[in-house]
């Protein structure tokens, strides 16, 4: 059974601003973005395995990102995801 929350929260402009520009870069309006990342805190601080999940993905993310995988083109990932199954197909 599904439960609806309300919550407010005051924001200083600044903050308002910071945020705004976090949610635009994401293509989201500033309350779905707060709604998603008050989601994804709440999954990721679960014992589930829905929570075990999105703290695996957070891991894969920030790995992938220290090796430098979120500058990648378009191009150069397909490239990456056919050798990967190449690599794949001869084992």
């Amino acid at each position: 059974m599904a439960r609806e929350l309300t919550i407010q929260i005051r924001l200083t402009e600044e903050e308002h601003a910071t945020i705004a520009s976090q949610a635009k870069r994401e293509g989201l309006g500033v309350g779905t973005y707060l709604r998603a990342l008050a989601l994804r805190t709440a999954f990721e601080a679960s014992p589930s395995p829905r929570g075990r999940a999105f703290r695996a993905l957070r891991e894969i993310q920030e790995h992938s990102k220290a090796r430098g995988l979120d500058k990648l083109s378009a191009k150069e990932i397909e490239a990456e995801i056919k050798a990967a199954r190449a690599a794949r197909r001869r084992q």
